[in-house]
């Protein structure tokens, strides 16, 4: 019954964060990855953008492809899904952008994040603020 009632609860604490359109443009870098630096901007007309580097700096990937937005959840056309695998030994891995992938937003000590990946809390991304020139 326990686990019933969780489920059932579930849905609530994701839809009382209040994160809106706005919030969610902008943006997006793994919290923790260690072999591959990879940015994904989230553009306001249904587009976005990813950018992925290995270690050593050297841009692999770099593409745009459409996105749709359904409350706090998000579905990726054309998604790549960067695992953090070393792209030096396994260069190829970028080609693999045919798939579909949807993931959630939420709220994580202030900030924005969405999670990639098989297990809850890994491979997430947080939104970047950028600065803004004077």
């Amino acid at each position: 019954m326990k686990k019933s009632i969780s489920l059932i609860l579930l849905p609530f604490l994701f839809s009382c964060q209040n994160i809106s359109n706005e919030d969610i443009y902008g943006k997006y870098s793994p919290i923790s990855y260690k072999n591959t630096y990879d940015t994904l901007t989230i553009k306001k007309d249904g587009m976005y953008n990813r950018v992925i580097y290995n270690i050593k700096g050297k841009e692999l990937l770099n593409y745009n492809s459409k996105y749709k937005l359904d409350g706090s959840s998000i579905k990726f056309s054309d998604f790549y899904l960067n695992l953090d695998k070393d792209l030096i030994a396994f260069p190829e891995d970028v080609n693999d952008i045919d798939m579909t992938y949807t993931t959630f937003f939420e709220k994580k000590d202030e900030n924005i994040v969405l999670c990639f990946g098989y297990h809850n809390g890994e491979n997430c991304y947080k939104k970047i603020i950028e600065l803004k020139k004077h």
